[in-house]
C-alpha cells in the first residue's frame, strides 16, 4: 500500500471506484483504508474490545476525507456476506458516520452508541 501511495502507476492498480477519483485524492483513501484496516486488526486480534474499535473509528470519522472514503467505497462492501464481521462493522460504521452528519452537537465524543462486546 505504501508503494501505491507513492507510485501514481501502482495507484492506478488499485483504482476500483465507480466515479472518477483524481490520483492525489486516491492515494489519501488508501492511505484512509490502511487506517481502517489498521483498527479492524487490532479488534481482530483482541488488543481492542468492539466499544473501543467504536471509539476509534468515531475519531477517524472526524476526517472528512475519511468520510469521502467511505462513501467512495461503499459499493465494495456490497458484496460481503450479511452475517461476516466485516460486513457486520461496515454497517457499524455506516451508522456511526450517519449519526455524526445528523448531529449537531459540538461535543462529537458522544455521537452514537457504542455496540456491546461481540459475543
Amino acid at each position: 500500500m505504501c508503494k501505491a501511495m507513492d507510485d501514481p502507476a501502482l495507484t492506478a492498480v488499485l483504482d476500483t471506484y465507480d466515479t472518477e477519483i483524481p490520483l492525489e485524492k486516491q492515494r489519501q483513501f488508501l492511505f484512509a483504508n490502511v487506517l481502517y484496516i489498521n483498527a479492524l486488526f487490532f479488534h481482530r486480534i483482541g488488543a481492542w474490545t468492539r466499544p473501543e474499535l467504536f471509539g476509534h473509528l468515531r475519531i477517524l470519522c472526524q476526517n472528512p476525507v475519511f468520510r469521502e472514503y467511505w462513501e467512495a467505497t461503499r459499493p465494495h462492501r456490497k458484496s460481503l456476506p450479511r452475517d461476516s464481521e466485516e460486513a457486520i462493522l461496515g454497517s457499524l460504521m455506516d451508522d456511526l458516520v450517519r449519526d455524526l452528519t445528523d448531529s449537531d452537537a459540538d461535543e462529537w465524543w458522544v455521537v452514537g452508541s457504542p455496540p456491546e462486546e461481540s459475543p
